[in-house]
């Protein structure tokens, strides 16, 4: 078992422990996780066993870097006529199907969009990666034209096409 110290990386930034939950709080909000049965705490000290230690301090640095700056995640729309914008509250992406496709977010994700660009932002990384894979789904890339929805340096290996 290793102990770990929680040192405050950033001047704003407070982490709390009750009850196997560590909160971290900062100036964009407060963002929670839930201390596994495996981890022991005592005295605002945490014991880890060794095979979990480099996990779980990864995961203490991805709270404090969630309630200080955030995450950002950036999707673009390749394709004749890939469009997004703004209906109300929800996001519709025109990505040549007969219909519209929207999307509404959650409270916990912004998004912003432009023409052929949409920038995601949330505290929660896990959650930010899972919307934008779940946006990305409604048109994957395809091999052979470049067509699709991308991360911000994905690069498409584009296909040979076929000789008949």
């Amino acid at each position: 078992m290793k102990e770990l110290f929680i040192k405050k990386k950033q001047k704003k930034t407070k982490i709390v422990i009750n009850d196997n939950i560590i909160t971290a709080y900062g100036p964009l909000g407060q963002l929670s996780y839930k201390i596994p049965a495996k981890i022991s705490y005592k005295n605002k000290k945490l014991f880890i066993a060794e095979n979990n230690f480099n996990f779980f301090c990864n995961k203490i640095n991805k709270l404090i870097k969630s309630v200080t700056s955030g995450w950002y995640l950036e999707l673009n729309l390749n394709g004749l006529g890939y469009k997004a914008f703004r209906l109300n509250d929800k996001i519709a992406l025109d990505l040549g199907y007969s219909n519209l496709i929207i999307y509404k977010p959650t409270d916990n994700i912004k998004i912003n969009n432009f023409k052929n660009k949409i920038i995601l932002f949330s505290l929660d990384q896990e959650y930010l990666y899972n919307v934008g894979f779940t946006i990305k789904q409604y048109s994957m890339p395809d091999p052979y034209k470049g067509k699709g929805i991308l991360r911000k340096n994905e690069i498409i290996k584009l296909k040979k096409k076929a000789r008949s």
